[in-house]
């Protein structure tokens, strides 16, 4: 299976949260899914994340499954902005002023899920 994948740090949350987009080319439960959300938490070993995740001042991590073409999409808006084709990369952490990339990414969501590991 092959998985597209870009980064976000939502702040306008309270508390504020990473916010992570997946474009799969298959089908998973979303048991599957849920547990791939909090297996990606965990997974940050940093003991400031850790310890801010356990008393709440950084939000439960997010998953956010994306629809197909989504990233063909974005392409699309980079390569309207001419930029090159053989020298575009998908950004790995797309930030707040990215306004278009968000919007995106927004309207392409197709399923949520929250980290419920701490």
């Amino acid at each position: 299976m092959k998985c597209l994948i870009t980064t976000h740090v939502d702040v306008s949350t309270d508390p504020d949260h990473y916010v992570i987009y997946w474009e799969m080319s298959g089908d998973v439960s979303d048991e599957v899914l849920q547990e791939c959300c909090n297996c990606l938490d965990c997974s940050f070993l940093d003991a400031g994340y850790v310890s801010s995740r356990k008393v709440n001042t950084i939000g439960p991590l997010e998953l956010r499954i994306l629809g197909k073409e989504t990233f063909q999409k974005i392409l699309k808006h980079y390569l309207g902005m001419e930029a090159v084709l053989n020298q575009f990369k998908t950004p790995r952490c797309v930030g707040s002023t990215n306004n278009k990339v968000l919007q995106i990414l927004g309207d392409n969501v197709a399923k949520t899920y929250f980290s419920s590991a701490f």
